[in-house]
């Protein structure tokens, strides 16, 4: 526990500003919301004519419903964009800030195994997904209230938690990357990139045939091409990620206490 509450402490202040950042937005996307719905017949024929190229790029589909305003504005790419640098930012600092601050030696000498050190940062970094997920869904559940917007709250709830899926993801990445490397930047950057290349790949797969091919194992197509706030939760999705998930983790486990540790 004391770990634990030391992990979340060093990462507090970040963790804040982005929630913070996250609320802002849900406030200012919802606030626009009114003026959308009141502008629906205009809109829709504005995007019937619309490049149907960029309506494929960003997955627009009955935008001036509830489900497909939010699924655009907010959970294509800002909300995804939060959770995965909050969990990659996470993932990179597990270990390898430790080696490079010189601090590990420190660390390692509790009478606690390593495999039991990196089970609970992992278990920080995953329990700060799962509460930033919660004020996503508490966040809009109050606020579609007040624009009458109307979504069900367990598509709020799946959308939500898509979002720490990617999280959770591209946590586990960063992990392994810093754990088997010992460098924060190359684990971060590692983890970004993948994310972005995922993200660009997921974007442009209706437009190209070879990157259409490869959408069954691109971990956005597991979450975001799920549509949860059009369908819900989609389990065989959500089980794929979360045993990827796990086996990132578990090499993590691996290669850090087997790696000599520079302290």
């Amino acid at each position: 526990m004391v770990l634990l509450l030391k992990t979340a402490g060093d990462h507090w202040r970040s963790y804040a500003g982005w929630t913070i950042g996250l609320l802002a937005m849900v406030g200012i996307q919802l606030s626009v919301y009114p003026t959308v719905r009141s502008s629906a017949a205009g809109l829709a024929t504005f995007l019937d004519n619309y490049p149907e190229a960029l309506k494929q790029i960003f997955r627009m589909e009955d935008y001036t419903s509830g489900a497909g305003y939010l699924s655009t504005e907010l959970f294509s790419m800002m909300l995804p964009l939060i959770f995965i640098s909050i969990g990659a930012s996470w993932g990179a600092n597990a270990t390898a800030q430790e080696e490079e601050r010189r601090t590990a030696d420190i660390l390692l000498t509790l009478p606690i195994s390593r495999v039991r050190v990196l089970s609970i940062k992992i278990t920080t970094a995953i329990i700060a997904q799962v509460l930033l997920a919660a004020v996503t869904v508490l966040s809009l559940v109050i606020g579609i209230g007040f624009v009458d917007l109307t979504l069900g709250t367990t598509k709020i709830v799946a959308g939500a938690l898509t979002g720490a899926l990617l999280g959770i993801l591209f946590n586990a990445v960063a992990t392994f990357l810093g754990a088997a490397l010992g460098k924060r930047s190359i684990a971060l950057g590692g983890a970004i990139a993948l994310a972005i290349a995922g993200f660009l790949f997921f974007s442009l797969a209706p437009l190209v045939d070879t990157f259409e091919r490869i959408t069954p194992i691109n971990p956005f197509q597991w979450t975001l091409g799920s549509r949860p706030l059009f369908n819900g939760i989609d389990v065989g999705y959500t089980i794929l990620s979360l045993v990827v998930a796990s086996a990132f983790y578990g090499a993590a486990l691996v290669v850090f206490k087997r790696r000599d540790i520079q302290a």
